[in-house]
């Protein structure tokens, strides 16, 4: 488990390699997962899954945030025997916001948990935070069904919305038109645009365009890629195009923004 504040947030996007559940202890703030905005504030929960893209932004300076970090191997062996479908929802949707009286439950399961993962003498410590985990996981899940039960009314274009960034975070390299995406949910392109634009704020194809420059951010810090490595992988005519391209969206070069996140990086390490 790793508790953090505001000046020890990543303040660039990055690839997780784990699962992470995220709960605000205090404080307030925005956490962007796949670009979709979810609202940091006392009582949150958030469910990260690997190789999403994450970012922080706007936090306050007393935001207080306790994560638990699992494997790949370890997010098994939480879930394995769970029932299929409440896994599923909860991929979809990993939000929940808990008032006191169950806020004040959750926060003694961490302090468990807590204390199970400082028992290394304990022989049967794995099994014992597994089952924390569980425990945590389903009272997690029944507030997020009853929050999405409270929204049923704009259930279908909420379902739309999930397809399509499914489907962008699926096919971005090779399509990033909105014609693509529409025909593949068989809807129009201005329907498509009309509920993304609905439930997210932006336009479908501003949506596509702000991921695509996302993920090419993540590469940039994270990698030693050359620009036209990067064009390659992500399937742009050359590294001058993707140049154009970022430069027209952030409104620097892939080669500076780099270099910037170097030089704001390097008094930490």
């Amino acid at each position: 488990m790793n508790f953090y504040q505001k000046g020890q947030l990543p303040a660039y996007p990055y690839r997780m390699e784990t699962g992470e559940f995220v709960f605000c202890r205090q404080g307030e703030g925005s956490l962007y997962i796949n670009q979709q905005r979810f609202t940091l504030s006392m009582g949150s929960v958030i469910l990260v899954f690997p190789d999403q893209i994450v970012l922080y932004a706007d936090v306050s300076n007393d935001i207080e945030l306790t994560t638990f970090s699992f494997s790949r191997q370890f997010r098994h062996e939480i879930f394995y025997s769970l029932p299929s479908d409440k896994v599923s929802f909860l991929r979809e949707h990993n939000y929940s916001l808990f008032e006191e009286k169950a806020w004040n439950g959750i926060l003694n399961y961490l302090a468990i948990l807590e204390q199970k993962c400082a028992e290394s003498s304990n022989v049967y410590q794995r099994e014992l935070i597994v089952y924390c985990c569980r425990m945590l996981f389903y009272e997690i899940c029944n507030q997020t069904e009853h929050l999405y039960r409270q929204s049923q009314a704009n259930h279908l274009r909420w379902r739309i919305k999930d397809q399509f960034i499914a489907l962008v975070i699926q096919s971005f390299r090779e399509e990033r038109s909105v014609d693509y995406y529409a025909d593949k949910l068989c809807i129009t392109p201005r329907h498509l645009s009309k509920t993304i634009r609905q439930t997210i704020g932006c336009t479908a194809k501003e949506w596509i365009g702000d991921y695509v420059i996302l993920e090419i951010k993540v590469i940039l810090n994270s990698t030693a890629y050359s620009i036209q490595e990067i064009a390659n992988q992500l399937n742009f005519p050359d590294q001058s195009y993707l140049g154009r391209y970022f430069k027209h969206h952030t409104g620097v070069s892939p080669t500076t923004y780099r270099e910037m996140n170097r030089l704001e990086a390097s008094p930490t390490k």
